[in-house]
């Protein structure tokens, strides 16, 4: 898809993504009636409603791009398809049925192994981020107004690194460890990705095992910023993705720079050499 088309295309849909958003905001101190799926991971009625809505919305806009999404029956065996949109009807449902604000909506389109386009909408917060190629990253306000998340100075600072609330692992925590001194923020949801790429923090550490769903749409967002997103031994995010959407953990930052800061870091911790931080 060329540029003019990704770009018409993520016009399209964010009146639908924020849709799916204000039905789950709504939702949310209701009757949820979650459940467990056969992972283990809750689900509720307002996941269900916003993937009713994405995929609705998704196929009015075209019928030749497949979907793939988290509520999809037999989703974590499903093959990536060379072209596809890839939603997650709300990440963070842990968080969301603990009352936080902290959960987002998600649609991402992967051509060919990369995420050319993104949406992340974290509608308690009235926060929309979405890209659609590289330097093309913004933040849109309700009332419409957009502004551009690449150029801004970021002012010298301590590293801000996130980490997930409810999957912080022993592996993270010798990093984060390794890592001092930064400041450590726990955070639910793919919000994290946005707020690296609107340079609110640098990097966000995930050891454990996660779903391309979780982070196809922030993998865009970030890139278009001109960061990175690896997966621990270094490959890009998305490599094996067509085979399974499992992806055993990552590391995103705001540059490469933070990238090899991390990396060096775990270096180190392996080798138990004392930490020497820079960015």
């Amino acid at each position: 898809m060329n540029l003019s088309s990704r770009r018409k295309l993520v016009k399209a849909l964010i009146p639908i993504i924020r849709r799916a958003g204000t039905v789950v905001h709504s939702l949310q101190h209701g009757e949820l009636a979650p459940s467990s799926k056969s992972d283990g991971s809750p689900v509720t009625v307002a996941d269900l409603a916003s993937h009713d809505i994405l995929c609705a919305g998704c196929r009015a806009l075209t019928t030749t791009i497949p979907i793939l999404s988290e509520e999809d029956e037999g989703s974590e065996t499903k093959a990536l398809k060379a072209v596809a949109f890839v939603i997650d009807p709300l990440d963070g449902t842990k968080e969301y049925i603990r009352g936080r604000d902290e959960f987002t909506v998600n649609i991402a389109l992967v051509e060919d192994g990369r995420a050319t386009a993104g949406l992340i909408y974290a509608p308690a917060r009235e926060r929309l981020f979405f890209s659609y190629g590289s330097g093309l990253v913004f933040e849109e306000a309700s009332d419409g107004r957009r502004r551009s998340l690449c150029g801004h100075i970021v002012t010298p600072r301590q590293p801000i690194v996130l980490v997930s609330r409810s999957h912080l692992d022993p592996q993270t925590k010798d990093l984060l460890t390794a890592l001092q001194p930064c400041t450590v923020r726990k955070l639910g949801s793919s919000l994290k990705f946005a707020l690296i790429a609107a340079r609110e923090a640098d990097a966000y550490i995930r050891l454990s095992p996660t779903m391309i769903w979780d982070c196809a749409a922030g993998l865009a967002l970030i890139e278009a910023a001109g960061g990175v997103v690896l997966r621990t031994d270094g490959s890009p995010l998305l490599e094996g993705t067509s085979r399974t959407p499992k992806i055993d953990g990552f590391v995103a930052a705001r540059t490469p720079q933070f990238a090899q800061w991390i990396e060096a870091a775990q270096k180190r911790s392996h080798l138990g050499v004392e930490p020497k931080i820079g960015n």
